[in-house]
């Protein structure tokens, strides 16, 4: 029998004591005549930040806007190149401005196009700086597209620690900065309802708990996948596959969920500066991004890798890379071996983004995907390491945003373009009609040719 009703969009599968399993946004929860007319999916939005810069020399594609070749760096992407902009000749002008060191401009900056505020974060050469003065362009994105979702937006980071501008970039408003949550159980706890302990005992119940919720669940979702049609009943398999595979990595015992994101290591001996965890948690993190989409639980998510000026060690591409990220980005140009080094951790971040689209690719929704109705931003607090260079960011936009975009281009401007104008193009693709974000006097209205 199929469903004659439209579902609710916040149709769940009900466990034992109230237990909850969230469901992707199905067809069947479309009304009849939206269904019919081919009703438009929601706009999701994404930020995806890494920081220290990255090597110019190997970023940079080469050739014209249509006919052009990955770099080293972006290889990873090839499979994507239809789908994404990569954006050159764009200034973070705006950082040139107000208090604070290279970095803490660069990271409290990068999405808001505020001077920051005065503080006493402290800095390099004795300078020190406070919070952003603005909004940053996820949360006035957020404003504008929450609609009925249940969170308005979520902030995913990786092994972000301290608590100072250089681990934040996003804001609700002047000195108003929202941390990322680095946890993964944390994240899926909040977002789907799940509950963690730390101890044996506890891990055990979680287990049985688990347990009598799956199998109290699988009834029903074998009842509403008989009702459902063909693509929901492929979307409702994949989302519950998915559902089992983050509980299951997030029951191992090979990673301790905390503020460092460190592996568990029996000898708790392990320098947590070489922590190996952070390809485990960076993937989970995405993986609940995507879901969260799925489940339309939200439309703005960002993701925050370490932070400006982080020390990781990067030893899981190499052994010979024996040095934190943010010297060994200070040595960009010094000699062949540490650019082959800087290289390679930005390639890696590459091959994460290439994750993040295929995830978003595999979810279904109306006649495409959910990456179709999606943006997702690549940005950092500076283009260069070893001098702090702001010019020329090295802008990476994945997805159309339900066409707004034509995608599949290298885009070079000519330099001194305050980044404030790519902010506004974002702003017009979410339906935002404004010409002005961040401080008005480095310019108004969007990015020309994007």
């Amino acid at each position: 029998m199929i469903l004659r009703k439209p579902m609710s969009r916040r149709a769940v599968l009900r466990g034992l004591g109230g237990a909850m399993v969230a469901l992707p946004f199905l067809d069947a929860m479309r009304p009849r005549l939206a269904r019919a007319q081919g009703a438009t999916p929601p706009k999701r939005f994404i930020v995806w930040y890494t920081p220290n810069g990255t090597v110019p020399a190997n970023f940079w594609p080469t050739g014209g806007e249509r006919d052009w070749t990955l770099s080293p760096i972006l290889q990873p992407l090839e499979r994507h190149k239809a789908d994404i902009n990569v954006v050159g000749g764009v200034d973070l002008i705006s950082s040139l401005s107000g208090p604070g060191d290279a970095h803490q401009k660069g990271t409290g900056q990068c999405l808001t196009a505020w001077p920051l505020q005065e503080g006493t974060f402290p800095g390099d050469a004795g300078l020190s700086a406070g919070w952003a003065n603005g909004i940053s362009i996820d949360q006035k994105i957020a404003d504008h597209i929450a609609g009925d979702a249940r969170f308005r937006s979520l902030e995913f980071g990786v092994h972000v620690d301290g608590s100072d501008v250089k681990s934040r970039i996003c804001y609700r408003g002047p000195g108003r900065p929202i941390p990322p949550e680095n946890d993964p159980s944390v994240m899926y706890a909040r977002v789907f309802g799940d509950v963690g302990s730390d101890d044996d005992a506890g891990k055990q119940r979680l287990e049985a708990r688990r347990q009598r919720v799956l199998d109290a669940v699988m009834g029903q979702y074998r009842g509403l996948h008989a009702k459902l049609g063909a693509e929901d009943r492929l979307k409702l398999d994949a989302h519950m596959a998915s559902i089992a595979s983050i509980q299951e990595r997030l029951g191992k015992d090979t990673v301790r969920f905390e503020g460092a994101c460190q592996p568990l290591d029996i000898s708790g001996a392990l320098d947590p500066l070489r922590s190996s965890a952070i390809p485990m948690i960076g993937r989970l993190q995405m993986d609940l991004i995507a879901m969260a989409f799925a489940c339309d639980l939200t439309r703005v998510a960002s993701l925050m890798w370490t932070r400006s000026t982080s020390e990781v060690v990067f030893d899981w591409l190499g052994d010979d890379i024996r040095e934190g990220h943010h010297p060994l980005a200070h040595k960009g140009d010094e000699d062949r071996v540490k650019v082959a080094q800087n290289t390679r951790i930005n390639q890696w971040y590459s091959d994460q983004f290439a994750y993040l689209i295929d995830a978003l690719k595999a979810i279904p929704e109306g006649d495409g995907t959910v990456f179709d109705n999606t943006v997702i931003l690549w940005t950092n607090e500076q283009s260069k390491g070893n001098n702090h260079d702001r010019m020329d960011m090295p802008y990476v936009l994945a997805g159309s945003g339900g066409g707004h975009f034509e995608t599949g281009r290298f885009l070079d401007r000519d330099g001194r373009v305050p980044h404030n104008h790519l902010m506004v193009s974002l702003l017009h693709a979410y339906g935002i009609d404004e010409d002005v974000f961040g401080d008005p006097q480095f310019g108004s209205g969007p990015l020309s040719g994007l």
